[in-house]
C-alpha cells in the first residue's frame, strides 16, 4: 500500500512568483513554447497560467506587488528547483543548444545515476531543470 492508499496521476501544474509578469510571460513562452490559458490583471497579485504543449503541465506564474524585490533563494525553505522532463538524451542535447542560441546560462547536460539533468534559470533566478530517465 502507498502513502494513505491513495495514488496520484501525476503533476498537474507548478506556479512561480515572479518579479515582472509579463517579462515572466514572455520568457516563459519564448523558452517553452507556452500558451497563455488565462492572464488576471490586479492591483497587489497579477497572475497568468501558461500550457506545455504536448503535455498536461500548467506552469502559474504571479506578481505579488508587495514584494517586488523579493529574490529567489534555492537555500531557504521551500522550492530548491524543478525540473521539466525530457524523452531522450538527445532531446536534453538539443535543449542545451537552444538555450544556447538564446544565451541563457545553463550546466550542459550532467550524468547522474536516474539519467542526465540539465540546469538553467528563469529570469527571476527559479532554478529549472530538463531531466532525463533512464
Amino acid at each position: 500500500m502507498l502513502g494513505f492508499g491513495m495514488h496520484t496521476a501525476g503533476a498537474s501544474h507548478v506556479s512561480f512568483s515572479v518579479r515582472d509578469l509579463e517579462r515572466s510571460l514572455a520568457w516563459y513562452r519564448e523558452v517553452f513554447g507556452a500558451d497563455v490559458m488565462f492572464h488576471e490583471p490586479g492591483e497587489d497579485r497579477s497572475a497568468a497560467v501558461l500550457s506545455l504543449p504536448g503535455t498536461s503541465l500548467l506552469i502559474g506564474l504571479t506578481q505579488f506587488e508587495s514584494r517586488p524585490d523579493d529574490a529567489f533563494d534555492p537555500t531557504r525553505t521551500g522550492l530548491d528547483h524543478f525540473a521539466f522532463a525530457v524523452e531522450s538524451l538527445a532531446a536534453l542535447e538539443q535543449w542545451a543548444e537552444l538555450l544556447d542560441s538564446h544565451e541563457i546560462e545553463h550546466s550542459g547536460p550532467i550524468e547522474v545515476p536516474p539519467g542526465a539533468i540539465l540546469n538553467f534559470k528563469d529570469p527571476d533566478g527559479i532554478a529549472l531543470a530538463l531531466m532525463w530517465r533512464r
